[in-house]
């Protein structure tokens, strides 16, 4: 695979995750100018998620049939004529039906790390998968910075027509680099969309794989949420931005994670997994220090990250090149139980916030943390007996 084309997928990928995020940091300024609530604000990033759940299970499969040179294009391509949509909404309902097509369409992401475990040989696979997720986690981080930094310099109307645009350069890019691959065998619709939930029902360890993982992102996302709560509560006092920047610590984790690839072409996969998940553990446990002193958060969030990926990875990789037919099947099943896992910790954190505070629910994660360990170390032996 080539240097170009992995790192054009890389960025890609970033940038289509980053697309359900743009919208986060502009709700106030969308706000003053069509007159919404803060309820109708919430609905609005609740359209995009919604939409993205339902593209995963709808139009993910197609992946497995369809040729990615057309498929991956068309969709980055409405995906950014959906954000020129919400940057020329003059209305709530406008607004909202954009948000939810640009979130159904904005799956290349997930499309492109099945694409490049096909298309790299077996002793660089996994670091190239590495790579590209290192791209979309990213994105996931560094999407609300863009965005908010746009919309200072112009208006939120006209970033998300520049980010529409972007959109379109990454689609004629990704056109012109993936090459023509061989036909794919003709599935039912019906029948690929079923697959994502056959495959899982036939093979209990990928269901267990999933369920760790699920429960990776619902620590991710609990940590996330409960670190705003934390910044912008009376001890710390942080501004919108200023809470954004501690981002900056999970990104340089995450980079540093890329090399878990390596570890997964070299057969050491296993053992490093279980590794990222004690780290993951006792992240948490050392960020619970917080309150104390923001060094301890700035230690939780780089390892946490960097543990978080290379669980992902590795998961991610090993479902992918289990089920060479079904790649795209098997990656919207493992999709899904990530959004459910970190619409959980969302939730979760909101509900417990106010019994057990910062600390309580950071020792709650490193608990899970240990109980996703076990959960992988079952699901890798049951591998090895089907």
């Amino acid at each position: 695979m080539k240097k170009s084309t992995l790192l054009l997928f890389a960025i890609a990928g970033g940038f289509a995750v980053g697309n359900l995020y743009f919208i986060q940091p502009l709700l106030a300024e969308i706000s003053n100018d069509l007159n919404t609530t803060a309820s109708q604000n919430g609905w609005l990033v609740t359209a995009v998620q919604l939409g993205y759940a339902s593209g995963i299970v709808f139009l993910l499969p197609l992946g497995d049939v369809r040729s990615r040179k057309i498929f991956v294009p068309v969709m980055v391509t409405l995906a950014g004529l959906g954000q020129i949509a919400v940057g020329a909404s003059t209305s709530y309902l406008t607004l909202i039906i954009a948000l939810f097509l640009v979130g159904f369409t904005t799956i290349s992401g997930q499309i492109l790390i099945p694409l490049t475990n096909e298309l790299s040989d077996e002793s660089h696979r996994g670091r190239n998968v590495s790579f590209v997720v290192s791209g979309i986690l990213i994105g996931i981080l560094g999407a609300r910075t863009i965005s908010g930094g746009l919309s200072d310099l112009t208006s939120w109307q006209v970033t998300f027509g520049i980010i529409g645009l972007a959109n379109l350069a990454l689609a004629f890019a990704l056109y012109r680099s993936i090459p023509v691959l061989d036909t794919k065998p003709k599935v039912a619709y019906h029948r690929l969309v079923a697959g994502i939930f056959s495959l899982i029902a036939k093979h209990r360890w990928v269901l267990r794989v999933m369920i760790s993982n699920g429960i990776g992102m619902l620590i991710f996302s609990s940590v996330w949420t409960s670190l705003t709560f934390l910044l912008s509560g009376p001890q710390f006092k942080m501004s919108t931005t200023e809470i954004g920047l501690w981002g900056l610590f999970g990104l340089v984790g995450a980079i540093g994670a890329r090399n878990t690839g390596r570890l997964i072409d070299s057969g050491k996969a296993e053992i490093a997994t279980k590794i990222a998940w004690i780290a993951n553990s006792a992240a948490m446990v050392i960020g619970s220090f917080a309150e104390v002193s923001l060094v301890f958060l700035a230690i939780q969030l780089f390892v946490m990250d960097a543990a978080f990926q290379a669980i992902g990875v590795t998961n991610q990789t090993k479902l992918i090149s289990s089920f060479p037919e079904a790649r795209s099947r098997i990656n919207a099943g493992y999709v899904t139980v990530n959004f459910i896992g970190a619409a959980l910790g969302s939730a979760l954190t909101a509900i417990l916030w106010s019994t057990l505070g910062w600390a309580g629910i950071q020792w709650i994660g490193a608990i899970l943390a240990l109980i996703g360990l076990g959960i992988w170390s079952v699901s890798s032996r049951l591998r090895l007996t089907e």
